[in-house]
């Protein structure tokens, strides 16, 4: 015998399972990729003609400086946000106001038509042409202003119908924005320069206040100055210096005086320069001195008894008396030198007082006029600096430059560029496998058949024994003979089933087998004949029992030989022998079933029909029994309950999975025994292989296997003799 491979595990990737199901879906993907280029094919040949023009700006990063002097309008930062600004500002509303302004004057019409001078009487009236908001919203929503990120270059296009008037709005908008930069800086510089006249105007009135009320108000104090001195300042200094000259000369006279006395005293001679000066005591000291040198040479010759010498001695008394009389007057004539220099300086130092006293109220009036020469000057400064501001911004008015030049102007295209066939069906394209997958996707949200292996497992709870590939309707005619066909998956998938029903713990007692199903059409005689025939080919000896009434279909897959029928021997009208047809291709015994007036549930749950079951155990290794849907009636329900365990036979594209689910759910609630799944018309088990191509060897199973079920059909055999 042989088995098919191991089979990968189900429910792989979330890739994989898309995969899966747009392949399963692939008709639907496949319609609306269709329509969806055919749409798009419409909409290229109903698509109107669009040319695009394209006018290259560029902002300068050098400056133009006519004048050594700051602009009144500061250049543009080259920033990123500062460009991005730019461009906001050039597809701006007011901007396209100025262009609309401008295409009027060049004689564009609202379609982008030039108006002939001769066909003026054709245009539209007012009523029929559109508002100029309506003509902005067309401007704007066909613009594009680009920057590349990488330079200050600005790329302004334009799409419309006609080419001569994209290149026309291209290059509009790039002379409004060069003429917008140009106003822009003469209105600022023109609002700053009136400002400043009318602001010198107001600070020239406030210089002449401030420097008119310093002068005044020093006027009124008598703080006038003279070389940058108050009056009051250079007396007191002048003052100062006559006080410092008496005072210097009164201790000269009292320190002459001081010493004249002193020699006085000591009869010493006094050595004055106003003694040593006087002629009168020159002329009384020159006759003493002769009339010492006479009594001299008179005492020199010895004559001491002569007459002359007393008259002598006293003459030259009565010089030293007037020459001691003349140095007295010339003593008291310095004594009232420094009275009269004492007198002068208390008279100074009055004087000075006085000055000094008033000095101290006039300090508080320096200070206050000191500062309002302050606030003049402070106001002066500010005069002159708005007056050089304004000289300046007179200069610059009338030399304002843009600051972007336009390096590329926009030439009417030659070519469209839209519709693009390829463009087109790209967008038909994509959007027909978006269409097609979102369809696809929903249909699978809809549709309630059995997705996965793995979601049915889990719903149901229940392992699955079995998977049979999908046959093609070629394939189900070869079924009976792929059966033993060790190349063909479905005699693989058989062999498995058949492998999983008799070497299982689960199922390795049981005798009698259900085969049933939730619904009808979901190929329950399909796997109850073909696995029979596999049973019988390994010695097995199989009977299949047909016990759907509703919809019988064992005798035409066996070959019918026309009775006796089950009815008739539940009713007891023939044997169970003579009811027991055998097929001599297989090998296999049967009892056929046909369709009656009498209702099923009364036939199946006869007691003769409980009878001929144990009786077919007694005699057979294994009984099949096929039996209705599960979904129709408690048929499947009754002839359950006579198995020794039941298998669900569940067909991948027809089961729904909520009708699965209640079927196994109403099996373990009437407490029958429920082995597992057979999943029908899996694709995933199908043989890629097509019948007329050689196929590749199947694995044999293990000698093992091959072992333990020639031991198990002999116990079987042997038990049934007994």
């Amino acid at each position: 015998m042989i088995v098919s491979e191991v089979l990968p595990p189900q429910g792989g990737m979330p890739l994989s399972r898309i995969l899966s199901l747009l392949l399963n879906r692939w008709l639907t993907v496949l319609s609306a990729i269709v329509l969806c280029l055919g749409l798009a094919i419409v909409g290229y040949m109903t698509a109107p003609a669009k040319y695009s023009s394209e006018a290259i700006l560029a902002l300068n990063v050098r400056k133009l400086q006519a004048l050594p002097n700051e602009s009144v309008v500061s250049p543009l930062p080259q920033e990123s946000p500062v460009l991005r600004t730019e461009l906001d500002i050039i597809s701006s509303r007011s901007m396209a106001e100025k262009v609309l302004a401008d295409l009027d004057r060049q004689g564009f019409d609202s379609n982008g038509k030039i108006i002939v001078p001769g066909q003026k009487n054709l245009v539209a009236t007012d009523e029929e042409m559109p508002s100029d908001r309506a003509r902005i919203d067309e401007l704007l929503s066909n613009l594009s202003v680009l920057n590349d990120g990488r330079s200050y270059t600005i790329y302004i296009s334009y799409r419309a119908n006609n080419p001569e008037y994209s290149a026309a709005v291209a290059n509009a908008f790039g002379e409004a924005y060069l003429n917008y930069q140009i106003d822009l800086q003469t209105t600022a510089t023109r609002r700053v320069s009136d400002w400043l006249g009318g602001k010198l105007t107001s600070l020239r009135a406030t210089l002449e206040h401030s420097e008119r009320a310093a002068a005044d108000f020093r006027e009124q104090s008598g703080l006038v100055k003279a070389n940058g001195m108050t009056l009051q300042s250079q007396q007191i200094a002048a003052l100062n210096a006559e006080l410092a000259t008496l005072r210097g000369k009164l201790a000269g006279a009292e320190a002459r005086l001081s010493t004249a006395i002193e020699a006085s005293k000591n009869n010493s001679g006094v050595a004055l320069s106003e003694i040593l000066n006087s002629p009168a005591i020159l002329a009384l000291r020159t006759e003493q001195s002769r009339i010492e040198r006479n009594i001299q040479q008179i005492k020199e010759s010895g004559a001491t008894q002569s007459v002359q010498l007393p008259q002598l001695n006293s003459q030259l008394e009565s010089l030293k008396g007037q020459i001691g009389a003349e140095v007295q007057q010339i003593l008291d004539s310095l004594r009232n030198e420094i009275n009269v220099t004492h007198l002068q300086q208390a008279s100074v130092e009055a004087n000075l007082k006085e000055l000094q006293d008033s000095m101290s109220t006039a300090n508080k009036a320096t200070v206050q006029a000191d500062q309002l020469d302050r606030e003049a000057s402070a106001n002066r400064a500010i005069y002159e600096s708005y007056l050089t501001r304004y000289k300046q911004t007179i200069e610059q008015d009338g030399i304002a430059t843009a600051e972007a030049r336009m390096i590329s102007r926009a030439v009417p295209a030659r070519s469209k560029v839209s519709p693009r066939l390829s463009s087109w069906l790209a967008l038909g394209g994509i959007g027909g496998i978006c269409f097609g997958m979102a369809g696809a996707f929903l249909m699978e949200l809809r549709d309630k058949s059995i997705r996965s292996s793995v979601a049915l497992e889990t719903a149901a709870r229940l392992p699955i024994i079995g998977r049979i590939p999908q046959l093609s309707v070629r394939e189900r005619k070869e079924a009976a003979r792929m059966v033993t066909d060790g190349n063909s998956g479905f005699g693989r998938a058989i062999a498995d089933l058949q492998a999983q029903l008799l070497l299982s713990a689960s199922t390795k007692a049981a005798r009698a087998i259900a085969i049933t199903s939730a619904g009808d059409q979901e190929g329950k005689t399909l796997i109850v004949a073909g696995l029979a025939r596999s049973l019988s080919a390994t010695g097995i000896r199989t009977v299949v029992v047909d016990a759907n009434f509703r919809n019988p279909m064992v005798a035409h897959e066996f070959g019918d030989q026309f009775g006796p029928y089950l009815e008739e021997v539940i009713r007891g009208r023939h044997t169970l022998e003579a009811a027991v047809q055998h097929d001599a291709e297989s090998s296999i015994d049967f009892v056929a079933t046909q369709t009656c007036q009498v209702p099923a549930e009364f036939l199946l749950g006869h007691e003769q029909f409980g009878k001929m079951i144990a009786e077919l155990k007694r005699q057979y290794d294994i009984v099949l029994i096929d039996t209705p849907a599960i979904s129709n009636s408690a048929d499947a329900i009754r002839a359950a309950s006579l198995a020794d365990t039941t298998v669900l036979v569940v067909r991948r594209d027809v089961a729904r999975m909520e009708d699965v689910v209640a079927a196994v759910t109403k099996l373990r609630a009437d407490g029958r025994k429920v082995s597992g799944i057979v999943l029908n018309s899996d694709h995933e088990s199908r043989s890629p292989v097509a019948l007329s191509a050689p196929l590749a060897p199947a694995k044999l199973v293990s000698g093992r296997v091959v072992k333990e079920l020639a031991d198990y059909a002999k116990k079987r055999s042997s038990t049934a003799k007994a």
